[in-house]
C-alpha cells in the first residue's frame, strides 16, 4: 500500500523578535513528551548563540519556552537528540569558528557573506578566547537522565554532524562523519557502548569511483532498520548546485562494513531518517531550490528502494528563505510531527541572502502535524 500525507496542520515551536532558531533535533521521551532542540541566535553564522530545548506534553500542539542547555562564547549549532533504550536522552552538537578570521590570509571562511561591521563587533571575542579557524570546531554531547529537564556536562566526540549518531536497539551509538576536515579525511564510522563517553573507529564507508573529486559527503543521518541493518543518507557538498543529490550507503553488520556510497535521484538536503511503527523508513528533507519546500519520501524495503513516484510535499514557501533541516517523530501509528527552521530575517535574492523589512511568514522553529496513510 502506498502511503502519503494527509491532514496537514502548521504551528510554531519557538519564535522571538530579532532571533533566529536553526537546525532542530527531535525525540520522544519514555513518558511520551516531544523534546525539540535548536540553536537560538541572532545571525545564521556568528558567536551570539546558545543551545536550547523546547518540550510538548500534548503532541506538539503547545510548547514550553526555550530552556538553555549550553552557551559558549563561540558558535554553538546543529543540536540533535535521540532517546536511548534505557530512557537517557543524548544531545549532540558542535561549536564552530567559521566566523573567525584566518590567521594566515586574514580572510573569513564565512566572511564572504558577513558584513564587516558585524565582524568587527566580534573581534573582542576572538582576542579574548585566542580563537583561530584551525582551533575548532569542537563536537560534543550531553546527556539527560530525566527526560531532557536537566543535563550533564559536555563530553567530547570524534565528529559532529547535523543529525548526530543513531541509537541502536542494543544501546550502542553509531556515529558517521568525516572527521573535522571533511574534504580530506575518509568517511569514518565510530561506535560507543557507554552512551558517548568513549568511541572506537569500527568502519569506513567507501566513496563511489565516479564521485567528483571536489564533492564531500556531510550532514548524514542513519537509522537501524532491523538488527544490524543500518541505512545512511548523506548531503553532497562542494559540487555544483545542480549536482547536490543525496547519497546512500548500507551496512548489514552493525556498521563494520558498508556498501559504496551511491547517488540517489533526489535533490535536496539534509536527510533525516525515521523507522515508522509500520516498518517503513521515512526520509524528511528540505528542497532549497524553486519552489522551496519541506518534503518527505518513504522506503518499504529497509532502504533498498525509495518510492520516488510518490514524493510528499509537506509545505511550500512563497519566497526563498534561509530555511529547512526538517526532522520528524511519530506520535501514534501514522501520526507525525515534523519540525524545521525558518529564518524570517533573510531571504535569498540573486544567489545572495539579503535582509528584508518584512517577511509574511512567521520565523523560528516551525511545526507540521500530519498523518501518513
Amino acid at each position: 500500500m502506498t502511503l502519503t500525507a494527509h491532514n496537514i496542520e502548521y504551528g510554531v515551536v519557538a519564535a522571538r523578535p530579532d532571533q533566529m532558531y536553526g537546525w532542530p533535533g527531535i525525540t520522544r521521551t519514555v513518558d511520551g513528551d516531544i523534546v525539540v532542540s535548536a540553536s537560538e541566535r541572532i545571525y545564521h553564522t556568528g558567536p551570539q548563540s546558545r543551545t536550547v530545548v523546547m518540550r510538548s506534553a500534548d503532541g506538539g500542539r503547545t510548547w514550553s519556552l526555550p530552556q538553555e542547555v549550553y552557551n559558549s562564547e563561540t558558535d554553538d549549532r546543529d543540536a540533535s537528540l535521540r532517546t536511548m533504550p534505557d530512557g537517557t536522552i543524548v544531545l549532540t552538537s558542535f561549536s564552530s569558528t567559521d566566523w573567525v578570521p584566518n590567521v594566515v590570509s586574514g580572510e573569513f571562511t564565512a566572511g564572504r557573506t558577513i558584513p564587516g561591521w558585524r565582524l568587527s563587533q566580534w573581534q573582542g571575542i576572538v582576542e579574548r578566547m585566542g580563537l583561530t579557524e584551525e582551533g575548532l570546531p569542537r563536537p560534543w554531547l550531553m546527556r539527560s537522565e530525566d527526560g531532557g529537564r536537566t543535563w550533564g556536562p559536555p563530553v567530547d566526540t570524534p565528529t559532529g554532524q547535523h543529525s548526530g549518531p543513531a541509537a541502536l536497539a542494543d544501546g550502542r551509538l553509531i556515529y558517521i562523519g568525516t572527521g573535522l576536515v571533511e574534504m580530506a579525511e575518509p568517511i569514518l564510522v565510530w561506535e560507543s557502548s557507554d552512551q558517548g563517553d568513549t568511541w572506537e573507529t569500527v568502519g569506513e564507508i567507501p566513496r563511489a569511483a565516479d564521485l567528483p573529486g571536489e564533492t564531500w559527503l556531510i550532514e548524514n543521518h542513519l537509522v537501524e532498520t532491523s538488527p544490524g541493518r543500518l541505512v545512511a543518507l548523506f548531503r553532497a557538498e562542494g559540487c555544483p548546485w545542480e549536482d547536490q543529490y543525496m547519497y546512500q550507503s548500507n551496512s548489514n553488520d552493525f556498521g563494520r562494513t558498508w556498501s559504496v556510497a551511491r547517488k540517489l535521484p533526489v535533490w535536496g538536503y539534509p536527510p533525516h531518517l525515521l523507522k515508522l511503527s509500520s516498518g517503513a523508513i521515512l526520509c524528511s528533507y528540505s528542497y532549497r531550490d524553486r519552489p522551496p519546500s519541506i518534503r518527505a519520501m518513504i522506503s518499504y524495503d529497509e532502504g533498498e528502494t525509495w518510492d520516488y513516484e510518490n514524493m510528499m510535499t509537506l509545505h511550500d514557501l512563497p519566497v526563498e528563505h534561509d530555511f529547512g533541516y526538517p526532522v520528524t517523530t511519530e506520535l501514534t501509528p501514522g501520526e507525525m510531527v515534523t519540525v524545521w527552521y525558518l529564518n524570517k530575517k533573510y531571504v535569498r535574492q540573486n544567489d545572495k541572502y539579503v535582509h528584508l523589512a518584512y517577511v509574511e511568514d512567521a520565523g523560528g522553529i516551525m511545526s507540521i502535524h500530519w498523518t501518513l496513510k
